[in-house]
């Protein structure tokens, strides 16, 4: 990975490079005006926490007009804001507040397909077969076309098609029924998408989650994913969203890709000319397989693997979203990685929507912070974007028996007080109910609570995401594994022209020991980041103790720390009672 170059140089990495991104539902964030369902007001009134916290972009998921059949991803109008949310004006002034806080906003785009509401579609319904407005969408006459295409929302759909009585012909549908698929064979519809991302460019957003990327084209005998047309158009996307940039004398904006796929399909989004980043969701996978079973032999293969092939790209890192955690047929990872986490993780039984476990990451781990902080001490040190689900810092639960994913999209716990301070609405008005589940009860699991107490999950990723933003081997540097004798650890360094830091990590329940070759830093200091003490000096048999879940952070070297470095070991040190 190229190393951080000095702001303001011709080099300078773009704002996304290493920048930690967090994702919420506006309409399960805060309630401004207490009608019970979050809005832009109360998502601008909550930037001072964000701030705090010390991510560097939001996410927001769909604010679109729309019936809201799922989630808001069924979108009726790409211009516009759902008046329940707000308006263009109140979107304004969010992204204005937000910069204001030295925070992005990445607005979540669908380019796939639309509401059935959509005035295009019911256009193309009553428009005869052949003509320009039927042609935005894609029908036929049979439901034999693109066969071999998998049906994604298997637990609801039997097939990839829909028979319109008015139309006459079936029309594709790679997601749920009342979200028909746009042609992008259609010029038409490529240049009225590219409009689309211009009107919001004009608004001021910072980037865009570009939804369900891999689907844009359909081809006869393949799986309708990836194929070199969808590459050849997100090519053309990028040069006009780079023209904008320019004509407009802004930095560029992020293109971040939702590409469901195997490491090996999602690179070619990030090759030069197409887009910036792309989720790893096969990093994920192998994520919760090794903390399942406390077995680290794959992801440390896995993390091999991109540290030989791919150090430089830029990998946004989820571990949990609002989707399902999507584990795919065997397409993404291999079968026993699926496995694994199914058997190993209690909370997944049962639990298994379309191709992934509709649950949020605390339930998952048993309620246990210590498999989180593991889990997060490898995201916050691995390079790239790495990416927190709004609650995940506190470890909120989920409402599992919800329809379809609604289970971990319920409201933001703030404070104790009713309605865990998301909203002054009775309940019944309240977008979902507030998690009420022992060991998960708002009144406790909250914001204000966990603020109050220095040892809270809370506070420790306040102090690991301040590390991480001080220490720029963990933002920019190289990374390269380093061989670990136990099989429940994994080790690497990170190093830029700055600093060069040692990480650590035990995905087990029991304690771990090794020896670590620290060779090419023989005799060298080692301090502990995170606790600000000395260790032995690093030697070819550097030994190592971690307890169950355990990890460490070193910094290896003689040089003195940086001011800036100091100021996030004293700042990190300051959690031991975590």
């Amino acid at each position: 990975m190229a190393v951080q170059a000095e702001a303001g140089s011709p080099t300078a990495q773009p704002w996304w490079d290493g920048a930690v991104i967090y994702q919420l539902m506006p309409r399960s964030f805060s309630d401004a005006n207490g009608d019970g369902i979050g809005d832009l007001q109360g998502l601008q009134n909550r930037l001072r926490y964000l701030r705090w916290l010390g991510v560097d972009a939001i996410w927001l998921t769909p604010i679109y007009p729309s019936p809201l059949r799922d989630g808001g991803y069924d979108i009726t109008d790409f211009t516009d804001v759902h008046p329940e949310l707000g308006d263009l004006a109140g979107l304004h002034r969010l992204i204005e507040a937000a910069h204001g806080q030295g925070l992005k906003v990445i607005l979540d785009l669908v380019l796939n397909h639309t509401s059935n509401l959509h005035p295009w579609f019911q256009r193309a319904r009553f428009a005869a077969p052949g003509s320009a407005e039927r042609n935005y969408y894609v029908w036929s006459d049979s439901e034999e076309r693109y066969g071999t295409a998998p049906v994604l929302f298997r637990h609801f759909e039997d097939s990839n098609w829909q028979w319109d009585e008015l139309a006459g012909q079936f029309y594709l549908h790679r997601f749920l029924h009342h979200q028909p698929d746009l042609n992008y064979d259609n010029p038409a519809v490529q240049e009225a998408m590219l409009q689309v991302v211009e009107f919001w460019l004009e608004r001021g957003v910072d980037g865009f989650r570009l939804d369900a990327i891999p689907f844009l084209f359909e081809r006869e005998d393949t799986r309708c994913e990836g194929l070199p047309e969808t590459h050849a158009f997100l090519k053309r996307l990028r040069s006009r969203v780079q023209e904008s940039s320019r004509r407009r004398g802004r930095p560029e904006v992020l293109l971040l890709a939702e590409a469901i796929q195997p490491m090996d399909e999602a690179m070619p989004y990030l090759d030069e000319g197409e887009l910036n980043a792309a989720f790893n969701f096969g990093l994920t996978a192998h994520l919760f397989a090794a903390v399942a079973y406390g077995q680290a032999a794959d992801l440390v293969q896995f993390l091999t693997e991109l540290s030989e092939r791919d150090v430089g790209r830029g990998w946004a890192l989820p571990l949990r979203n609002h989707d399902e955690l999507w584990l795919g047929d065997g397409h993404l990872v291999p079968q026993e990685v699926i496995h694994r986490i199914r058997d190993g993780l209690p909370a997944a039984r049962g639990h298994w929507l379309n191709w992934g476990i509709n649950r949020r990451l605390a339930p998952l781990l048993n309620g246990d912070p210590r498999p989180n902080m593991a889990l997060h001490a490898l995201l916050y040190s691995l390079p790239g974007m790495p990416c927190i689900y709004y609650g995940d810092e506190l470890g909120m639960g989920d409402w599992p028996g919800l329809r379809d994913r609604d289970a971990n999209r319920t409201p933001m716990a703030w404070t104790p007080e009713r309605n865990g301070g998301f909203s002054s609405a009775p309940d019944p008005l309240l977008v979902l109910p507030p998690i009420t589940a022992p060991g998960y009860d708002y009144r406790v699991v909250n914001v204000e609570v966990q603020k109050s107490l220095n040892g809270s999950l809370l506070n420790w990723h306040r102090r690991m995401l301040m590390s991480r933003k001080l220490l720029s081997a963990l933002r920019h540097g190289d990374f390269r594994v380093l061989p670990s004798g136990h099989p429940s650890m994994v080790s690497y360094v990170r190093q830029s022209l700055e600093m060069t830091v040692l990480v650590a990590v035990n995905l087990s329940g029991t304690g771990a020991s090794t020896q670590l070759n620290l060779t090419p830093w023989q005799g060298q200091r080692v301090r502990e980041l995170l606790w600000g003490c000395d260790f032995p000096e690093a030697t070819e048999e550097w030994f190592v103790y971690l307890p169950a879940y355990g990890f460490g952070w070193w910094l290896l070297g003689d040089a003195e720390l940086s001011t800036s470095s100091k100021s996030a070991a004293g700042v990190a040190s300051r959690s031991a009672s975590t």
